[in-house]
């Protein structure tokens, strides 16, 4: 079988299925497990298909929403660095929004019930790990959406307008060659922006591989947000954030 050929029928396989292993992958198509990790390099550099830790899936339609357990598992180490840095943003006696987008999720490692914060979510995951560590939490109602384990939806929108943010995390698909901040989902992105409205402060969260990417929802510029926290630094031309560029390495 041809080069081409060979990524053609993987893109095929991996259309039939939500995720595959290399090792699913080399059985599949009779490669060997090196071939396939080349392959899958060269389909992730195309943007065809989105790279884990041991395996891959097809790249997402720009209108759907990638599942949560496999987002979890992408850029594991860079979300987990940027974390570090943007929880050191966090001071005692505030109150903290935290988005349900995975990189969002790991600065509740960072947070210490010391530090009497208290923070407002619409993941629900995000909110079990902090009631587990003695963290004050408020989760916000609404229709749940099972891709992302979150809360959206008018109710949503009602709720977070109960509470006066300091201090805003959030993060999102991607950011397009504009520079403006985009999302596959309609109902996270009105909730983002709802909050980023009233937040004293917004803390942008993205690693590299999100820039210039481009999806149907645009969110804000990244010129409206206070703070990107980034494993690199952003393209030439991009807007500059209000205050600061946090480099996390």
């Amino acid at each position: 079988m041809l080069r081409e050929e060979r990524l053609q029928a993987m893109l095929r396989v991996l259309n039939e299925q939500e995720f595959l292993t290399v090792e699913e992958l080399s059985a599949r198509l009779m490669v060997s497990r090196p071939t396939i990790r080349r392959d899958l390099a060269d389909l992730a550099q195309r943007r065809l298909i989105v790279r884990s830790h041991g395996g891959a899936m097809r790249a997402p339609d720009e209108k759907i929403t990638t599942p949560i357990d496999f987002r979890r598992s992408v850029n594991a180490r860079e979300k987990a660095l940027i974390s570090r840095e943007a929880a050191k943003l966090i001071r005692s006696n505030t109150v903290i929004y935290l988005d349900a987008s995975t990189t969002a999720a790991y600065i509740t490692e960072y947070l210490r019930p010391q530090q009497q914060v208290t923070v407002v979510t619409n993941g629900l995951m995000t909110a079990v790990r902090l009631q587990s560590k003695g963290i004050r939490t408020y989760c916000l109602g609404g229709e749940i959406q099972s891709s992302s384990l979150c809360a959206v939806g008018p109710i949503a929108l009602d709720g977070a307008r109960n509470f006066n943010v300091d201090l805003m995390f959030f993060s999102s698909y991607g950011v397009n060659d504009r520079g403006d901040i985009v999302d596959t989902s309609e109902s996270e992105t009105m909730l983002r922006r709802s909050i980023l409205r009233s937040a004293a402060a917004s803390v942008f969260l993205c690693d590299s591989s999100k820039f210039g990417k481009q999806s149907i929802y645009n969110c804000v510029s990244l010129g409206d947000v206070d703070y990107l926290v980034t494993d690199a630094r952003p393209p030439e031309g991009y807007p500059a954030v209000r205050k600061e560029i946090i480099l996390a390495t």
